[in-house]
């Protein structure tokens, strides 16, 4: 809603990563690219501590990942079949697509989107254990801001999911009311909506529409998406009347639920004694994968893991336990978690798409490579399976009064009506 002192760009910090030396394993990359004395920093945390850092997004912005990840430089999920087939495609289909405010006033609840986003996904895995989830996003601002919208479609990738978030900053806004109708007609109309798949949207700001008379106006969309059975929550920020009162409109055209929250988001992250080890054991996970395909395939991955290395411990500690719910498959484009699955023949697979360090291997000895990497992940995976049952127990066990309901509060809730 309000301006803001523009976030520091890439100039502010210092000339980013090459990724000409992509063919390097993976770990060497993710070493290079992420910025281990601040991640480590937020890694130190105290027992029974509700923690509320913001992930460093200058980090996160020398990775270029708008250039990498966005829709405008990658090819959308629904166009492409993935190389490698990824067994979490069975199974209750479920697209979530998050249309979030980031002009200025809209910071705090930002950074507790991008810590917590794992946090969702796994209480959206909870809710239904077979959950076959994508998730998009939409960014809105208005005329006169850096974009009116930017949109990044629904996909299984979780991983570029949180990549694309980690690169949103609050900024722009100056007058109150906001392009909600635009954000609203690309939700409806550009996202790639499965036909069998529960529809959430998760509408979240802090101001009233805008109608600039270019898309239809935000009753006429939501009235449309409560048509197409594509369920609208709505989340106000702050205290505005006339924005609760659009909101409510929405909600209840779109046959979803209206909530308000604080201002800066009102998320509480509880950390525990298993964040950081559940960190390092998904970090080990991830230092196994063989990513085939070309270099341009290989920076996005590097990109990705770049994203994740500059979170908190305890959004890495979700993402681990997400993964061990589910298949355990991270990359469509992974060889190990392929040949793991039955669903890669170590025959087919070319030469030339391997990294430089596995290249000319005879086949038997690639078997034997992946069939080690195999194993470490396996053992990994299995300590990762004890930790977040001990974790989440834990974490059952820390609050005793309540806080005001924040923004992830708010979508799991919702989530558990809805997907029932």
């Amino acid at each position: 809603m309000q301006a803001s002192t523009r976030p520091p760009t890439l100039a502010d910090t210092g000339p980013g990563p090459t990724f000409g030396a992509a063919l390097q394993p993976v770990s060497v990359q993710i070493a290079q690219i992420g910025t281990p004395g601040r991640a480590s920093n937020l890694s130190m945390i105290t027992r029974q501590k509700l923690v509320t850092f913001a992930i460093p997004t200058t980090a996160v912005a020398t990775l270029g990942l708008v250039f990498l990840l966005s829709p405008r430089t990658h090819t959308e999920e629904g166009d492409m079949p993935p190389r490698i087939a990824d067994p979490s495609q069975t199974g209750r289909q479920i697209d979530v697509v998050f249309a979030v405010d980031t002009t200025g006033s809209m910071g705090g609840l930002i950074d507790g989107a991008k810590r917590t986003v794992w946090s969702i996904a796994n209480h959206i895995r909870q809710t239904d254990p077979n959950a076959n989830l994508r998730i998009g996003l939409v960014a809105y601002r208005d005329v006169g801001d850096d974009y009116i919208t930017r949109d990044f479609a629904l996909t299984t990738d979780l991983d570029a999911v949180f990549a694309e978030l980690s690169s949103y900053q609050a900024d722009g806004g100056g007058d109150t009311p906001e392009n909600v109708d635009a954000a609203l007609d690309i939700t409806l109309h550009k996202m790639k909506w499965r036909g069998d798949a529960k529809k959430l949207v998760f509408l979240v700001g802090d101001a009233p529409p805008a109608s600039r008379g270019d898309v239809p106006t935000f009753d006429v969309l939501a009235r449309e998406a409560g048509e197409r059975q594509i369920v609208i929550n709505t989340i106000r920020a702050g205290h505005d009347p006339e924005t609760a009162m659009s909101f409510q409109r929405i909600a209840s055209l779109g046959h979803g639920e209206f909530s308000s929250i604080q201002q800066d988001g009102g998320v509480q992250q509880i950390a525990t004694p298993y964040d950081q080890k559940m960190a390092e054991l998904s970090a080990t996970i991830d230092s196994t994968s063989v990513i085939a395909g070309d270099d341009g395939i290989r920076a996005r991955y590097a990109a990705k893991m770049g994203a994740m290395a500059a979170a908190p411990a305890a959004a890495k500690a979700d993402r681990a336990s997400y993964y061990a719910k589910g298949t355990g498959a991270r990359s469509s484009e992974d060889l190990v978690g392929g040949y793991a699955s039955g669903a890669v023949n170590v025959d087919s697979v070319k030469d030339g798409e391997l990294p430089s360090d596995l290249r000319g291997l005879a086949k038997p000895a690639l078997k034997a490579e992946l069939d080690k990497r195999v194993a470490e992940r396996k053992a990994a995976q299995a300590e990762i399976g004890e930790l977040a049952k001990q974790r989440d127990a834990y974490l059952k066990n820390q609050v005793t009064e309540a806080p005001p309901a924040g923004f992830d509060v708010k979508v799991k809730e919702a989530v558990e009506k809805q997907l029932k």
